[in-house]
């Protein structure tokens, strides 16, 4: 029997396979991060509390924001009253995008569970032993 995470890292595969071959964004894991953490808690979000909550520079999430406002999966708002605060708001084809995303990820993950024709790792019998050289 497969471990679980065997299984957890062939939905995994499935689900990136998807990604890579279908229309939809090449986000990095860093830029994913970020919109899952902006539409997954209630906003609208500041640039430096995305920030505390993804342990990452401040100037590393704009980067990624950059890249997520041209896919136009969130936008950015500045303050009226101070206008160097920015505020990260969700966008409906961000929402679109995160919630095909989740089907693709349900799907996949029931079609790992229940179809045994992958065959998982397993770990080397016996000791390993070093090539000479």
């Amino acid at each position: 029997m497969a471990s679980q995470a065997m299984t957890s890292l062939e939905m995994m595969r499935r689900v990136s396979a998807d990604s890579v071959r279908g229309a939809t964004a090449d986000l990095t894991a860093r830029q994913f991060a970020l919109l899952l953490s902006i539409f997954m808690r209630p906003g609208p979000h500041a640039v430096r509390d995305l920030s505390k909550q993804l342990d990452l520079p401040k100037p590393a999430v704009t980067r990624a924001l950059d890249v997520l406002e041209r896919q136009g999966f969130v936008r950015r708002k500045k303050d009226q009253a101070d206008r160097r605060d920015v505020s990260v708001h969700r966008t409906v084809k961000g929402a679109v995008f995160l919630y095909d995303y989740g089907e693709r990820v349900a799907l996949r993950a029931e079609e790992t569970r229940t179809c045994p024709n992958w065959i998982p790792v397993s770990p080397p019998q016996g000791p390993i032993s070093q090539p000479s050289i």
